[in-house]
């Protein structure tokens, strides 16, 4: 009954005499076997370069999420420096407006010190002038006191001689007692004459001495001024760096000038594509509604720019009503 079946993997040769043409079970074992292994070989090729492209990406994706929160922190921090610098740019502006103002009175009282000292001067050169005069008049006032005290004495030494020759010279002696009554009357004229004018050069020394303390009392107070401008450049120095900091705050940004048409204020808030104008009213509606919201982080921002038209107490006053009003900062103090 076995010799019906030929052998696995073996030919029948005394059956058939030649080559079978079917193949053998184990051959075709074979070739399944070996196109499954190159299948599988293939597979985990595939799924090997699958595995390391999937691990590229996964590299690849962290790599750009770090990047992109290294540029936030980045962007977060520069707004932040730019906030504080605009702001601090501001503060500086106001402090320099101030400075500017209270300089430029110190030296509009300054000039107007000078001036006063300039005109005291030459009152001073024409009461010296006046001096010389009164002096110079002294002088030929004593040179005509000498004059008619010689005289005088020459009308006295013709008194005495007319006295002697009276019984026969009275018509000389009533002449020489008209000669000496003028004589005494020039002599008190100019008696009085010489007081008055001792008079006169005393109060011009008096005068002289009030004008000399008002001068040293202007120089005082010409130190004293500079002094006090000294006084206020330190403490400005000592003020340059501000307390607040926008950092991790929602900034509330106010733009304030005053054009051809008068007073311009725009606003602008985060989500906000740019500024716009609005009047002063709105503006505060909008910052109470934040302060409502953010509390102690909201930081308004006030920009004063350079050449805005405005006065150091109009820009100190609009910027301190809105900080005071709405600003952290200002709401712990």
């Amino acid at each position: 009954m076995h010799a019906n079946f030929a052998p696995i993997g073996q030919t029948d040769a005394s059956q058939s005499g030649s080559d079978s043409f079917w193949p053998s079970f184990t051959d075709i074992m074979m070739v399944i076997t070996m196109i499954f292994l190159m299948m599988t070989s293939l597979l985990v090729v595939h799924n090997w370069q699958l595995v390391a492209e999937l691990r590229e990406s996964i590299a690849a994706e962290q790599l750009a999420t770090q990047m992109i929160e290294t540029t936030t922190e980045v962007n977060a921090t520069l707004e932040e420096r730019l906030a504080n610098a605009e702001q601090s740019n501001s503060i500086l502006r106001l402090r320099l407006m101030k400075k500017d103002e209270e300089l430029r009175l110190a030296n509009d009282a300054l000039r107007q010190q000078e001036s006063n000292i300039i005109a005291l001067e030459i009152e001073n050169i024409d009461f010296r002038e006046s001096l010389e005069q009164a002096t110079t008049a002294i002088a030929t006032a004593n040179l005509e006191i000498e004059k008619v005290t010689t005289d005088y004495q020459d009308l006295q030494r013709q008194l005495a001689s007319l006295s002697a020759q009276l019984s026969q010279q009275k018509l000389e002696n009533e002449q020489t007692k008209i000669l000496l009554s003028s004589a005494r009357s020039k002599i008190e004229s100019l008696t009085r004459s010489s007081q008055s004018q001792q008079e006169n050069i005393t109060s011009l020394k008096q005068e002289k001495i009030l004008l000399a303390r008002e001068i040293d009392a202007y120089n005082r107070q010409l130190l004293t001024l500079k002094g006090d401008y000294e006084v206020v450049k330190s403490k400005y120095e000592e003020l340059i760096k501000p307390a607040r900091s926008a950092k991790g705050k929602f900034i509330a940004e106010v733009y304030y000038i005053r054009g051809e048409s008068g007073e311009i204020i725009r606003y602008k808030q985060p989500g906000d594509d740019g500024f716009v104008d609005l009047p002063l009213a709105e503006i505060e509606k909008r910052l109470a509604k934040l302060k409502a919201e953010k509390g102690k982080d909201l930081y308004v921002k006030i920009i004063i720019p350079q050449n805005s038209g405005l006065s150091y107490n109009e820009a100190w006053n609009f910027m301190r009503n809105l900080l005071v009003k709405f600003d952290y900062y200002y709401q712990d103090n």
